[in-house]
């Protein structure tokens, strides 16, 4: 039998009536032939993939033999000859023919429900009677006599359990009052609270079904319908008392301070009550449905029950959806609010549609599974509501792990006091409340210190608690549909399995990257002075390669990921690592350039011949060391020109950043200058510097006269010294030559000008005859000649002082 439009229409007719079809039972069968059309997988993959929403489902009823002699003869007998022929096709033969076997199995399951329906429907007027007399039978000679006795008898047990849980309730709020914490701010604390509330108030439902159950027992008839109803009905205000707990703890209506859910309080009450009563009226159609089952209700009618009770929660769930859009769409966009990303606005504008489409089509698979009596029929339309409530309770569990386990939170008041009291116990030797109160504040600084270096960690935990969750979820969702993800060897429990290394790879990365780029941070200089010049100490040995050891962690972790995925894949990773044996020996003949890089790299790291940070001269480039990667390396000239220098290029490496760094400074001075008297104020002047509190730990050296180094026609040449820390030698420079120029001043030390006397070929009265255009011209041309002079003499002991 071949699916087409016409297929479906003709069942959208006859389920829906003669007449035109409504609208709801053709979105419907939209939905279902969607559903259908992801299930053109290998046979083996469709007993676990969506087409197992029906034919695997009735394989399954052929098996326990629950089910009929039609469905029967499709599991056994008509698909054999379409699965298997004389020759094994091909992989696009075979699912193909997989394709056709499913939507042949498809159809004859909907004409099969709709057959059902059919008889079903033509029972109707007849149900009233039929309920009543199952009700009568089992009263045997009292009629309906026992049902009025039973119902007394229940609600008097009832009255009576729900006394003893409100006592239990009133006296487990007295004993655990000291847990409420009205001011909570941490997630941890509100957690604890609501967790502990939600504990006592099990307590007290499981005390209710006890009481209920055990005074009926005592005051009850004795006939086994009453027994059963009582059960049925007890047990059902029992599941309702304890998803109200859920309920009541999760949207926290009235503590607001604990509240974990962005909601107001008008929201979070108006939402519980929608829900509650949603679930109040859910509930009661199923109990009533599971009693009649209970009573030997006619297995057709209770299949119309079963329906009905589904179509109603599909009604009240969808109602909820649509009235509370805006407010679920603002939880979805979260607190960035319009400026969320594209995907949460979409999701925030879109959900209820989703919602209520999904609540739809849910509760057509489920009367079509009722009416074939397969398996996973009950329960899909709320499925999504009992999920996100086991995701909720499961990720309170993980966030109170990671609060209080792995990473407690250092910056709560208890824990600043504890901090508070260490810091006094150091300093005093002992703690009074006076100390505690003045290092308080210190304390709060530490905590938030400390607590800022783990936050990138609590973060990654967080994010590593989300996708478990929403893992966990899905695949309970799918095994609710008869869909189990993980443990399957289908290949959706083939990408689940994917899915598990990619998350493992994921927390392996990020873990990595925290504590490396942490390291780092610490090994960097806190703040970098805009004014420094070049030539300063550069950063640590570990800070260098720490960068390139990150880098090599990273690149083997995703490299064995996509391995490991590449086998859960089906793939035979043997001839890949063969291969990059091969592909690395052409590599090491056609990239020699490219070894000796990385070689020359790895060595002169070895060596530490250079860190980031240093100033370093390699002949045909200097400049500060601005990064460093696996083949080459980065030099800033202090110029500001970027120089990219493979290792392999280097011949030799000049340091200017290493131990200490020594400066000469030369100055003129007047001939008549007393060379000890400068040299003592030079001496004086050095020890002050090194007493200063800013300047004094610059110096490895003091500052000292070298004395004169040269005599020249108008100025004697002084000179000075000091060794100081790499890179602060300028700075030193600036204050040496200031401080000098004013002690000079006060002493009555002075500096020699440039100056150059001219004499004139005869009589000593011939000078002041010339000109003074030709007295300007001599001056500048000896001043030249001078500048000149001084400028060749430089190449000599100071040169080497100069970057």
């Amino acid at each position: 039998m071949r699916f087409s439009h016409q297929t479906i229409r003709r069942s959208c007719l006859t389920i829906g009536g003669r007449g035109r079809p409504g609208k709801t039972v053709c979105l419907l069968c939209g939905f279902l032939a969607l559903f259908l059309c992801l299930g053109g997988l290998p046979p083996e993959a469709q007993a676990q993939g969506i087409p197992g929403l029906f034919s695997g489902a009735a394989s399954s009823k052929a098996e326990t033999g629950t089910g009929s002699a039609a469905a029967d003869k499709t599991a056994t007998g008509e698909a054999q000859p379409e699965a298997g022929g004389d020759a094994a096709p091909d992989d696009g033969a075979g699912a193909g023919a997989s394709a056709l076997q499913t939507v042949d199995e498809f159809t004859d399951n909907a004409v099969k429900a709709r057959d059902v329906l059919k008889a079903i429907v033509q029972k109707i007027p007849e149900i009233e009677d039929v309920m009543v007399e199952t009700l009568r039978a089992q009263g045997g000679e009292r009629g309906l006599g026992w049902l009025p006795t039973t119902l007394v008898d229940i609600l008097i047990a009832v009255v009576l359990g729900l006394v003893a849980s409100a006592l239990v309730n009133r006296w487990g709020r007295r004993q655990f009052a000291s847990w409420y914490q009205p001011d909570a701010t941490t997630r941890a604390g509100k957690i604890i609270y609501l967790y502990a509330r939600a504990i006592l108030m099990f307590i007290g439902v499981g005390l209710f079904f006890a009481v209920a159950a055990g005074v009926f027992l005592l005051i009850g008839t004795g006939i086994g319908a009453s027994n059963k109803t009582a059960l049925v009905i007890v047990g059902t205000l029992a599941v309702f008392l304890a998803l109200r707990v859920v309920w009541l703890n999760v949207l926290a209506p009235d503590a607001e301070a604990h509240r974990l859910v962005a909601l107001s309080t008008q929201e979070a009450r108006g939402l519980y009550r929608a829900l509650l009563a949603g679930t109040a009226i859910s509930l009661a159609a199923v109990a009533f449905c599971l009693w009649m089952e209970r009573l030997g209700l006619s297995p057709d009618v209770h299949k119309l029950a079963l329906i009905a009770a589904s179509a109603l929660s599909m009604v009240i769930l969808s109602g909820i959806a649509i009235v509370y859009r805006q407010v679920i769409a603002r939880l979805i966009r979260g607190e960035k609010g319009p400026e969320a990303p594209l995907w949460h606005r979409v999701l925030a504008g879109t959900w209820h549609y989703i919602a209520v489409a999904y609540f739809f089509f849910a509760w057509g698979i489920s009367a079509v599974r009722i009416l074939l009596d397969l398996p996973d029929a009950v329960g899909l339309v709320a499925a999504p509501l009992e999920v996100m409530l086991m995701a909720a309770v499961a990720y309170g569990l993980l966030i109170l792990v990671i609060d209080r386990v792995l990473l407690p939170r250092l910056d709560t008041a208890a824990e600043q006091e504890k901090i508070a009291q260490g810091i006094q116990r150091t300093e005093t030797g002992e703690a009074d409340e006076q100390d505690i109160a003045s290092a308080l504040a210190q304390a709060r600084a530490e905590a938030a210190e400390r607590e800022a270096r783990r936050s990138p960690f609590r973060d990654l935990f967080d994010r590593g608690a989300t996708i478990l969750v929403v893992f966990t979820s899905v695949d309970v969702l799918a095994s609710k549909w008869g869909l189990p993800l993980a443990g399957s060897d289908s290949l959706i429990g083939s990408f689940v399995e994917v899915l598990l290394v990619m998350f493992l790879g994921y927390m392996a990365y990020e873990a990595v990257k925290i504590v490396i780029d942490r390291e780092i941070a610490k090994e960097a200089p806190a703040e970098k002075d805009e004014e420094a010049e070049v030539g300063g100490t550069g950063e640590s040995r570990i800070s260098t390669l720490l960068p390139i050891f990150r880098n090599f962690l990273l690149i083997t972790i995703v490299v064995i990921a996509s391995m490991v995925v590449l086998s859960q894949l089906g793939v035979n990773i043997a001839p890949l690592f063969a291969g990059a044996g091969v592909v690395g020996l052409a590599v090491g003949f056609g990239a020699q350039t490219l070894i000796r890089d990385i070689f020359s790299g790895a060595f002169f790291l070895i060596d530490d011949a250079f860190r980031k940070g240093e100033y370093i001269d390699i002949g045909t480039a200097k400049g500060v060391v601005e990064k460093i990667s696996i083949r080459s390396m980065q030099l800033r000239h202090h110029r500001g020109a970027l120089t990219t220098v493979p290792f392999g290029e280097i011949q030799k490496v000049e340091n200017f950043s290493r131990d200490w760094a020594v400066m000469k400074l030369a100055f003129r001075v007047t001939y008549d200058t007393d060379v000890d008297k400068m040299r003592k104020i030079i001496k004086n002047f050095g020890k002050e510097l090194l007493e200063d509190e800013y300047f004094g730990p610059m110096f490895l050296a003091p500052l000292k006269s070298q004395g004169i180094m040269s005599m020249e026609d108008s100025a004697m040449i002084a000179r000075v010294k000091f060794t100081t820390k790499p890179g602060k030698q300028f700075e030193l420079r600036k204050v040496v030559y200031a401080g000098l120029r004013d002690l000079f001043e006060k002493n009555g030390i002075r500096f020699a000008h440039r100056q150059v006397t001219v004499r004139v070929a005869g009589s000593g009265d011939e000078e002041e005859t010339l000109s003074p255009a030709a007295r300007e011209a001599a001056a500048a041309g000896a001043a030249a000649a001078g500048m000149l002079g001084e400028e060749a003499g430089e190449g000599g002991e100071g040169a080497g002082d100069r970057l």
